[in-house]
């Protein structure tokens, strides 16, 4: 069993990593020429859906990278898989859920406030679930598939919040600087209203950091067992 799931994750790898290639070629070539909007490659950068889905380029591309080193040269890539499994942790997977969370939330209250239905005509439903939906299930996957050993709490949480701080930062930076806000949500708030979303983002990210810990260990045991019994698929 362990044999052929090993066998079958460097081509899951290459999948990801051609679907995450290919949506954004996509983007490139179908999508930004007619999306009439100034600087928006700042507007891209302030996005936590591009944070992400750069996150998840990186990551499988990372991964098909270590299969390839393992696989055909015969050697180890304990330092590399050691920081996938730190990033997929504290990062990647709060990240996600963030994304797929409240985008659908506040899509489902008014999809105005997050993704207005002019945009219908130029982004794609498959292009759209690829951003907020599929980065979910194909972690999940990932972490099924493949025995990501968890850091620890208070070093993944840290990580976690650094990334969240950072990206809260950078937020208000272009706000003030650039004069416009990522999400059209964001223009509405009050700086109290800001400041308790925030909050409310934070305690889940937190909450997610820990949803992940829980699935880890439904796939493969708790941790200590884990380390001393189980090896990488």
């Amino acid at each position: 069993m362990v044999s052929a799931v090993g066998a079958i994750v460097p081509t899951v790898h290459v999948l990801f990593l051609c679907l995450y290639i290919l949506q954004e070629l996509y983007g490139m070539f179908f999508m930004r020429p007619h999306l009439k909007v100034r600087r928006l490659w700042l507007r891209r950068s302030t996005s936590l859906t591009v944070w992400t889905l750069m996150g998840h380029t990186v990551f499988f591309g990372s991964c098909v990278l270590a299969d390839l080193i393992e696989g055909v040269l015969g050697k180890k890539a304990a330092g590399l898989r050691k920081v996938q499994d730190y990033v997929l942790a504290s990062v990647l997977f709060p990240m996600s859920m963030i994304v797929t969370v409240v985008f659908w939330g506040m899509y489902a209250v008014d999809r105005e406030l997050i993704f207005p239905a002019a945009l219908d005509k130029i982004i794609p439903p498959w292009v759209n679930h690829v951003w907020h939906t599929t980065v979910v299930p194909v972690l999940l996957l990932e972490m099924y598939l493949v025995h990501h050993r968890h850091p620890s709490r208070q070093a993944g949480l840290t990580g976690a919040v650094t990334v969240g701080i950072v990206y809260l930062i950078w937020v208000l930076i272009v706000a003030q600087v650039g004069g416009f806000w990522v999400y059209p949500f964001m223009a509405a708030m009050s700086n109290f209203q800001f400041f308790l979303f925030c909050c409310f983002v934070a305690v889940i990210g937190c909450s997610f950091y820990l949803l992940g810990e829980f699935c880890n260990k439904i796939f493969w045991g708790s941790m200590e067992t884990s380390r001393k019994g189980k090896k990488r698929a």
